[in-house]
């Protein structure tokens, strides 16, 4: 077992290393090329042609790909503190938000189908309001209002731009979900968020990834209104996906996606859940995503300590990576690896707690596939996100935003609720529910 003060000393002396190096001219490249991906897109961001993808493609497809360049454009301002990616950031948003429509409950949000496997066999056509979709928007506008907080003339500036973010997330786009009953308790182990799709009432409980966008934007919105309603609601997302972790021989393992409820029973087979399989994280992108929830809580010093982050550390050197700098191969948590399991399974969060990480992720081959790829508005744009934050971003300090989570616990009510929610993982405590029947059992 790894003490406390021990890691926290050789995990400043890595970062201090880690962030004393000047960029490179690859460095240079790969950020000149992401910001000039962003501001293209910023410029190019026309009403007619969202609408027709967003009632083509569905409001899923822009969670995943049309809210990913508002958020690089968030990005490119850390890069250059230019404010004039703020300025293309709050100008294409007001394009985005002109789409938006009123549900037959009178939240605003953005309609369009759902994906093919989702839509209704007797409504097919019905246009639904999705929630990773909302969930993302709340974190990138959290996300706009922090930074333009940052510069006082900025803010003074576009004082009525961050009143109407913060409107439009604490009066839609959190409060519907929870409305529409897409949020439960989970007694003793957190809560969760199901169903992808409104005005649909039906769908199983959201798996690692999905959720993760859901803690990311709660923590977000907490730091810009220190509401502890959504800091608590960040909190029991992270402790639900922390009971399902499994602690084995030091590290973690879990499952992809993991039943919570009565809803998540198939309504017509005996015995079985409405999921057909359940199995740790066959997409990489699943993986990095997961991971994001322990590291995320783990910068506002909550939930996760250094000695979970320990374990995901040896999850990702041991367990995810065949240990080859100049040739990596990728597994799964478990180690396992087939024609399912596709992608590269490295966290670029991880990296900067682990110079072994780091230099894996940010020097040798991935690097100069990054380079390869700073041309292409996918790869060397959005998709090279998570590779600029982690490696030219983060701050120095391990929790940049422990002081968020300590004045969290300084509310009594907020403290009792923290200290009955974080318990410690332990060996031995996971049983998988492969069955309702074994679910049954552990209630």
């Amino acid at each position: 077992m790894i003490k406390t003060g021990i890691y926290c000393i050789l995990l400043a002396l890595c970062r201090f290393s880690l962030y004393s190096q000047e960029p490179t001219a690859s460095d240079l490249k790969i950020q000149e090329a992401f910001t000039a991906h962003m501001t293209d897109f910023a410029q190019n961001v026309d009403t007619d042609k969202l609408k027709a993808k967003l009632k083509e493609k569905g409001p899923e497809g822009f969670c995943w790909v049309e809210f990913r360049y508002l958020n690089g454009m968030l990005t490119s301002y850390e890069l250059t503190r230019d404010t004039k990616y703020l300025d293309l950031f709050r100008d294409s948003f007001a394009v985005f938000q002109g789409l938006m429509e009123k549900g037959p409950d009178g939240y605003l949000g953005w309609y369009g189908p759902t994906l093919p496997d989702r839509k209704p066999k007797d409504n097919p056509a019905l246009e639904v309001d999705e929630i990773q979709t909302n969930f993302r928007a709340v974190g990138i506008l959290a996300r706009w209002v922090e930074l333009a907080k940052q510069d006082e003339d900025y803010a003074t500036e576009n004082a009525e731009t961050i009143k109407q973010y913060l409107t439009l997330m604490e009066e839609q786009l959190f409060p519907k979900w929870d409305a529409r009953e897409h949020f439960r308790e989970i007694p003793g182990k957190g809560g969760v968020y199901r169903w992808l799709d409104y005005p649909i009432q039906e769908g199983v409980s959201l798996s690692f990834e999905k959720l993760s966008i859901m803690v990311n934007g709660l923590l977000a919105l907490y730091r810009v209104t220190e509401n502890p309603v959504y800091m608590q609601r960040a909190l029991q997302v992270g402790a639900w996906y922390k009971s399902n972790l499994i602690l084995k021989d030091g590290h973690y393992e879990w499952m992809s996606w993991v039943p919570a409820g009565e809803w998540d029973i198939h309504p017509e087979k005996e015995d079985a859940w409405r999921v057909g399989w359940m199995a740790p994280d066959p997409n990489a992108a699943w993986y990095v995503s997961s991971v994001s929830i322990a590291v995320n809580l783990y910068r506002h010093g909550l939930l996760f300590d250094d000695e979970d982050l320990a374990r995901f550390i040896k999850t990702q050197k041991e367990m995810c990576w065949n240990g080859d700098m100049e040739n990596p191969e990728y597994r799964s948590v478990s180690g396992e690896t087939s024609k399912w399991i596709k992608g590269r399974f490295l966290s670029p969060e991880l990296a900067n707690f682990d110079p072994v990480i780091h230099q894996l992720a940010f020097q040798g081959p991935h690097e100069a596939q990054q380079l390869a790829n700073a041309a292409s508005s996918w790869k060397g744009g959005v998709g090279a996100e998570g590779y600029i934050q982690e490696k030219y971003l983060n701050p120095d300090t391990a929790q940049p935003f422990i002081g968020f989570g300590k004045k969290y616990l300084e509310d009594e009510a907020s403290k009792t609720f923290y200290d009955q929610i974080n318990q410690p993982v332990e060996e031995d405590t996971v049983v998988i529910p492969r069955t309702p029947a074994v679910w049954s059992a552990q209630q």
